[in-house]
């Protein structure tokens, strides 16, 4: 943006985010457990609309987070051109580096891994960049791993009471890309949508794109729109053409 006010340029941002997926009680179980996953470890958690907070009502807590540690790490982690492969490596050792900096932070801080939260090296993965599935409990909205964007296979959880605090802390954060919820109640899915302050969100699902529906995000995860209709604008100048059917005289000026 600094290198465009030299001569005006136009810009369309679609830059990162710590998005959101809410899963209520009264989610399908399964179905919830599955996307929320899959939110976050999908491309390693190299994606920009990733699920990295797990914003989660308390009441199906202890299940729901004891299925999660269970299911991440029997998550095959390998190479990315092995079609058993479910998760590949980081894109580089520097990046990697910085995944495992944001991990060992977390536990300094405070917060407590329930699964992952190291570097995998075994057989094919010696010499690769690989993480395991980390998700974070015991956190505080203060927190970096809570704030900052990781872009990795973290997941931090937080927990809610009421549909209110849910909101709250989904929209408790400088980025605003993305967020999906998870409910059987789809008119309280909606009302919670309809609070999120985020560009792109989803009801009983996470992750997919089209290419007809606007892709951006609020806040500090960007300007302007990418993809539908809405994409076209950002190429486009718009006129604004007045034309006088009926030519009168104004009358305004009395020397005329």
């Amino acid at each position: 943006m600094a290198a465009a006010t030299g001569n005006i340029k136009k810009v369309t941002l679609e830059l990162g985010g710590k998005s959101p997926c809410i899963v209520f009680a009264d989610a399908d179980f399964d179905v919830a457990l599955e996307y929320a996953m899959f939110a976050i470890f999908a491309g390693q958690g190299e994606v920009c609309s990733a699920g990295s907070r797990l914003i989660l009502e308390r009441k199906i807590a202890d299940k729901f987070l004891s299925r999660m540690a269970e299911a991440s790490s029997k998550i095959v982690v390998g190479d990315g051109l092995d079609p058993k492969t479910e998760m590949g490596p980081l894109i580089t050792r520097q990046h990697m580096e910085k995944v495992l900096h944001y991990i060992d932070l977390g536990r300094r801080e405070g917060a407590r891994t329930i699964c992952g939260g190291s570097r995998l090296t075994n057989g094919v993965m010696e010499k690769g960049n690989f993480v395991a599935p980390t998700v974070f409990v015991d956190t505080q909205p203060g927190m970096k791993i809570v704030r900052e964007e990781i872009f990795g296979p973290v997941q931090v959880v937080q927990l809610f009471d009421t549909e209110e605090e849910a909101l709250h802390l989904a929209n408790d954060t400088i980025y605003g890309l993305a967020g999906g919820v998870f409910t059987g109640d789809q008119g309280k899915g909606l009302r919670v949508l309809r609070g999120l302050r985020a560009g792109i969100t989803w009801l009983n699902t996470y992750h997919p794109t089209f290419n007809e529906a606007p892709w951006g995000g609020y806040k500090q995860s960007g300007i302007g729109r990418e993809l539908g209709t809405f994409g076209l604008d950002a190429y486009l100048e718009t006129k604004q053409i007045n034309i006088n059917l009926v030519p009168q005289r104004l009358n305004w000026f009395s020397g005329v």
